[in-house]
């Protein structure tokens, strides 16, 4: 038995109303069956909407699984998620939920629950999670469709959410969609990592980032944001200035 998974999630504002949506595909010989979920949130944010998605969508599966040897393949556009449950959680623990600067991690209860369903899944089930990301809004099915939903739930409209056989869905789940690797900035033993970071001003509130993936989970859907990365304090100076600051 396998299943096959999109998420999305979607937030107006950040933080505002925002909505998240799950495509579960069960696969069990012949049988292809289907289950669409989402849910809404009145004021929250784009990245605990991309990491409750994934959540429902793992409590889901721990729930309906009927067969302890299956597989679970996701599928999602967030580097926020794909990171944080692969690398980062390991760090946050050992830190007592702490980042690297010593700050609470964001949305702990949210990475505390999808840790949990994680470590249960693959450990007490015996079974494996394949994370893979999908470029957002260039066409891939699954994901245009878990978008819909979200964005649905995040306006508060209407949106059908499909359960039933495979045969009669929008997309065919069994066509795998074009993945891409997240590309880790890599040095020579020659070179030397230069002196950068990113800053970040969101709400009129100006942030430090030491990585871009930190940097990309906070400016990704804000609307109104301003990002850069800078390489001194004189460059930063320049920018803050021109940003009148």
């Amino acid at each position: 038995m396998r299943f096959i998974v999109y998420t999305d999630g979607a937030c107006s504002g950040n933080p505002g109303p925002g909505g998240w949506g799950a495509v579960i595909g069960s696969i069990q010989g012949d049988s292809v069956e289907i289950k669409e979920l989402g849910d809404s949130d009145t004021r929250t944010t784009n990245n605990r909407m991309e990491l409750g998605s994934v959540l429902a969508a793992l409590n889901y599966i721990e729930r309906h699984a009927n067969n302890p040897d299956f597989s679970i393949q996701i599928y999602t556009d967030s580097v926020y998620v794909i990171k944080g449950i692969t690398q980062w959680v390991f760090g946050w623990k050992k830190r007592g939920w702490k980042n690297a600067e010593g700050a609470d991690v964001i949305n702990q209860d949210i990475w505390e629950a999808l840790d949990k369903v994680v470590y249960h899944l693959q450990k007490k089930m015996n079974q494996k999670i394949k994370w893979d990301y999908v470029r957002g809004h260039q066409g891939t099915p699954g994901n245009e469709r878990c978008d819909k939903i979200a964005v649905a739930f995040s306006k508060n409209d209407y949106v059908n959410l499909y359960s039933g056989s495979n045969a009669n869905y929008y997309f065919d789940i069994l066509t795998p969609p074009p993945t891409e690797e997240i590309k880790e900035k890599s040095y020579t033993k020659a070179e030397k990592p230069k002196n950068q970071w990113y800053i970040v001003l969101k709400n009129g509130v100006i942030t430090r980032y030491k990585t871009w993936p930190e940097c990309e989970a906070s400016v990704k859907g804000a609307p109104g944001v301003k990002f850069k990365k800078v390489t001194s304090d004189s460059e930063e100076a320049e920018v803050l200035k021109g940003w009148g600051k």
